[in-house]
């Protein structure tokens, strides 16, 4: 069947995002330690416990262990928010014994979809900075810039993947599954409910297109006519494209939205305005699942949003998960809850781990990296399965996700854990063979 891509650029006024309100609803887990010490949690009396690092409350002192990221920020596209909560992680680190006594020094390097700025930026990181580890990465165009940089350098990056670069790659693993996977989740969901077609509106990024081709495929799969729009974001006319979005999906048809939270919710607030919530089903890729999402929508959104969510419930009784809203709240507050900022909790927390393994004089470029892509079944209650990293030629850790929507203003579980569907194009087949013969995860 033939898809459609249509770019939208039209000007009306945006809709307002309500301001993040990051601590209502959210039932906080015991602290360990004293006071607001954010270094241990359990998620109930007696229960696991989560930390970070040591968790000893002893700032760390001496020479850093660098680290370092690219992110993108830029007009309609801020993916700062993971490195931001990694950054929080770290400075929770930093504040409980550090790597064996020494701080993490986590340096960041915002880029603009530029090339050679994010060549420069890798150069830099690694020839001039003297990092260790690259975490964090997520950008627009950092995989396929640099992918092979990566690889003569001997970096095994964790990132937060937006190309689809990112997992075809021995170099590259994401704590994420990325938007192509999760539309293809938010699309396995609303054909679960019913679409007889689906229409997928995303952003017009570099790669815009090529983030929701996994979605496209599977409803084609299924036999179900598809449309793509390509939006131009920020987004200026969400009224118009609310419209324009149902009148294309049309009777028993489906919406599913590839968008950062506040350009979505600009189009899911318009479509609200306008009535058109009951004509389609709704879905929205992963950076729907996020507490300003929530909160900003009224109770006609209620249940009926289904947001394909790779990470946890933020709301959720784990003890990663409890120890993640303490360390947003102590030293990330202006960041909200939700998958963007889980994505960069996790990922601190993994590498954080993998160095407090290693004796002191392994603790260089090669020794980390080592460390790094030896990792396997970790375990995380914000991740459905074991994460690992592993010898593979392309890394999809991360393949089995939830679907969360609000309800009265908090995301709420809408499906348990289930499989990103196998197809002939996305390798799942292949990586989830490679699990068991690996023994990378044990779920």
């Amino acid at each position: 069947m033939l898809t459609t891509i249509v770019n939208s650029a039209r000007g009306r006024r945006a809709a307002t995002l309500l301001a993040l309100a990051t601590g209502l609803t959210l039932l906080l887990a015991a602290c360990g330690g004293n006071g607001g010490n954010a270094g241990g949690s359990s998620a109930s009396t007696g229960g696991p416990v989560s930390k970070c690092g040591l968790g000893n409350g002893k700032k760390a002192t001496g020479t850093p262990v660098k680290l370092g990221a690219i992110v993108t920020k830029q007009p309609g596209t801020d993916f700062t928010p993971i490195t931001g909560m990694a950054q929080a992680y770290f400075s929770c680190v930093n504040d409980n014994g550090g790597i064996n006594g020494r701080p993490i020094q986590y340096i960041v390097d915002q880029e603009q979809s530029d090339p050679q700025q994010v060549r420069a930026d890798a150069v830099d990181l690694i020839q001039n900075q003297g990092i260790l580890a690259m975490v964090g990465n997520t950008s627009l165009i950092d995989c396929s810039v640099n992918n092979s940089y990566y690889q003569q350098q001997g970096f095994y990056v964790i990132g937060a993947s937006i190309e689809d670069q990112c997992h075809t790659s021995p170099n590259y693993a994401t704590v994420n599954m990325g938007p192509n996977y999760s539309t293809q989740g938010a699309v396995q969901y609303v054909v679960s409910q019913g679409a007889k077609k689906v229409v997928i509106d995303a952003a017009n990024v570099p790669g815009g297109a090529a983030e929701v081709h996994f979605g496209i495929e599977y409803a084609q799969e299924k036999g179900l006519a598809t449309h793509l729009f390509l939006d131009d974001v920020p987004i200026t006319d969400a009224s118009g494209i609310a419209l324009r979005d149902v009148q294309e999906a049309g009777p028993n048809g489906a919406v599913v939205l590839n968008f950062t939270p506040p350009e979505g919710l600009k189009i899911v607030e318009a479509a609200e305005q306008q009535g058109l919530i009951d004509r389609v089903k709704w879905g929205w890729s992963t950076p729907g699942n996020d507490a300003s999402v929530a909160q900003a929508l009224d109770t006609p959104w209620n249940g009926k949003l289904g947001i394909n969510a790779e990470l946890s419930l933020v709301t959720a009784k784990g003890p990663d998960t409890a120890l993640y809203r303490q360390v947003q709240k102590k030293y990330a507050p202006s960041i909200a809850l939700g998958s963007f900022s889980e994505m960069g909790f996790v990922a601190a927390e993994i590498v954080t781990k993998a160095l407090l393994q290693l004796p002191p004089d392994q603790l260089t470029k090669d020794g980390v990296n080592t460390a790094i892509r030896n990792i396997k079944d970790f375990k995380t209650d914000i991740l459905c399965k074991p994460w690992y990293y592993g010898n593979l030629p392309y890394h999809v850790p991360n393949n089995t996700d939830l679907t969360v929507t609000p309800v009265n203003h908090v995301m709420t579980q809408k499906q348990g854990c289930f499989e990103i569907a196998a197809l002939p194009d996305n390798n799942l087949a292949a990586i989830r063979a490679a699990e068991v013969s690996q023994h990378l995860n044990t779920a």
